[in-house]
């Protein structure tokens, strides 16, 4: 957040006498200032009710400075159906898959690469969910919005415990690879054969946002 001590806001928002008072008061210091993922989270802290934190959401949305790592946000709703809404709030497309192919032929480059921070903070969330349904949730905010390296996409489908689920993730994953060249290391986190080869096809997907860097053969 820009400017405006946010401890301060904090503080006065404790001393709010309403929800209708405290989100007046949020409204008021978004328009002047930009907020973190975290900071939103913080000021969730001080409402009561699932309606007013998503009606905070849609105050912060475009005031939101770290916009890709708003899988944070979501995961800070604890039933899906709020996690939903907040996703409809970011403007999350319903068919995240469907998306990232579309734009993968008309991008002229990748979003930027999640940085290690967000990207442990993303490993995290993963593991405390407790189905993949929720794990997907993450997964599609994340990708939406960043791009990753071959090795963290090896480690995020290590999150789910079953080959399904694995390739579910890398349907999504795949499009948002920044080194192409090294992603023979995503196959690593799949146990059989018989999944290696479908991750392969998968990974077998034109990509012109990232072109192959070639392999270089030794001169004998």
């Amino acid at each position: 957040m820009t400017q405006l001590d946010f401890p301060s806001l904090l503080k006065t928002l404790d001393e709010a006498n309403s929800p209708k008072e405290q989100i007046a008061l949020i409204k008021t210091a978004a328009a002047k200032n930009t907020f973190t993922c975290d900071q939103v989270i913080q000021l969730f802290e001080k409402l009561s009710f699932v309606k007013e934190q998503l009606r905070v959401l849609e105050i912060l949305r475009s005031r939101i400075d770290d916009i890709g790592n708003s899988f944070q946000i979501v995961e800070a709703f604890r039933f899906s159906k709020y996690q939903k809404k907040a996703r409809f709030i970011l403007k999350q497309p319903e068919d995240v898959e469907a998306t990232l192919a579309a734009s993968s032929e008309t991008e002229t480059e990748l979003p930027a690469l999640m940085k290690p921070a967000p990207f442990l903070n993303l490993l995290d969330a993963l593991s405390e969910q407790k189905f993949p349904k929720e794990q997907f949730y993450l997964v599609e905010l994340a990708a939406y919005r960043n791009s990753f390296t071959s090795e963290q996409v090896m480690l995020i489908i290590e999150k789910f415990k079953f080959p399904r689920h694995q390739l579910k993730a890398l349907k999504i994953l795949r499009y948002r690879i920044t080194d192409p060249e090294n992603q023979f290391v995503i196959l690593t986190a799949l146990d059989y054969s018989s999944d290696k080869k479908k991750a392969s096809q998968l990974l077998a997907i034109p990509n012109t946002l990232s072109p192959t860097t070639p392999i270089m053969t030794p001169t004998l």
